[in-house]
């Protein structure tokens, strides 16, 4: 019992911390509180490795035991937990490197929560399966669209431009006649630009096919360009019962977690002389806040120049107000 991870979770909701904490006591030691002062005492008694906790609870918040971890128990992970909007967040996430924060709005965010935990301590970060452990994964060399069926994820190479545009409109059709709303679209097009455009760079780190304007800290694509080898990628389409699972993966592993945080926050922060987004110009920036609203759950998976896997995740059953955004990273 001794060599098992110990978790802290916090909630004052009682039927959702029991939740919680019924699913991880299948594999870790778990602990919980209802407020920030249970939290202390336990946390000052025992050695904690993950702290999961609510956000708004009655006296202090989640926030503010987040501040005491950081001070008091540098080695102690944390993630959050919410009802409300994650928006609100963000900018709080940056400043205090908070990677995952996951909305309380269904019995999916149990599935999503074991993952997330598992991904932290094991460093074992890649593959949807993850989160959906009987999914059927294939892999395709035909340069055909191959339709899949439930419970299925087909991963395909990208080695062209012109593949790009085919396989994402493709994908997006098939998407929406088994009932994905239109903005799959645009979380396509957005994924597979990052993938193929704003991560390739060359062996001096600058960017292959975009530029950086430091002074308004845009990145501006280049017109054309042509991908050599090491710029293919992959491309993931799958369904989950009602579930939409798309994923891209480039081999170069340079988006890093502070730049996600910090180019959600540009689209969130209002300038206050112009009253619209600081980061309105900034078409990834805005590219990943759209992926972020329209995606129920968001999940990037970064090993530092090696590779970055994106999974966007959208439910059709119904339309939820609150997203979810994960970032894990290993070197």
């Amino acid at each position: 019992m001794n060599s098992m991870k110990k978790i802290l979770v916090v909630e004052d909701i009682e039927s959702i911390r029991k939740a919680i904490v019924e699913v991880l006591s299948k594999t870790y030691l778990v602990l919980s509180a209802e407020n920030y002062d249970h939290a202390i005492e336990i946390l000052n008694l025992n050695e904690v490795d993950l702290l999961i906790t609510d956000i708004r609870m009655p006296g202090k918040s989640g926030l503010d035991l987040i501040r005491y971890v950081q001070t008091n128990y540098p080695n102690t992970l944390y993630s959050l937990i919410t009802a409300y909007d994650i928006n609100q967040y963000i900018h709080f996430a940056k400043e205090h490197k908070i990677w995952n924060i996951i909305p309380k709005y269904s019995s999916l965010d149990l599935n999503f929560i074991v993952a997330m935990v598992n991904k932290l301590f094991n460093k074992d970060i890649f593959g949807v399966e993850k989160y959906f452990p009987d999914i059927e994964i294939l892999m395709k060399k035909s340069k055909k669209f191959i339709k899949i069926k439930n419970k299925q994820l087909l991963y395909k190479t990208i080695k062209s431009s012109k593949e790009r545009e085919i396989f994402s409109a493709e994908v997006s059709y098939y998407f929406q006649k088994k009932g994905a709303h239109s903005s799959i679209s645009q979380i396509i097009e957005e994924l597979t630009a990052n993938a193929m455009i704003r991560a390739p760079k060359n062996e001096k780190g600058e960017f292959k096919f975009q530029i950086h304007e430091k002074e308004s800290d845009k990145l501006i694509s280049n017109d054309s360009f042509e991908l050599s080898q090491e710029d293919y990628f992959e491309i993931g389409y799958g369904i989950y019962n009602k579930l939409f699972i798309f994923i891209t993966r480039d081999y170069y592993g340079t988006l890093t977690k502070e730049e996600i945080l910090h180019r959600l926050d540009r689209q969130i922060s209002i300038d206050e002389k112009t009253g619209k987004p600081i980061g309105i110009n900034d078409s990834h920036g805005r590219g990943l806040y759209i992926c972020r609203e329209f995606s129920d759950q968001l999940i990037f998976n970064i090993q530092k120049n090696k590779m970055t896997e994106v999974i966007a995740i959208l439910d059709s059953s119904d339309s939820k107000s609150y997203k979810g955004v994960s970032i894990f990273e290993i070197n």
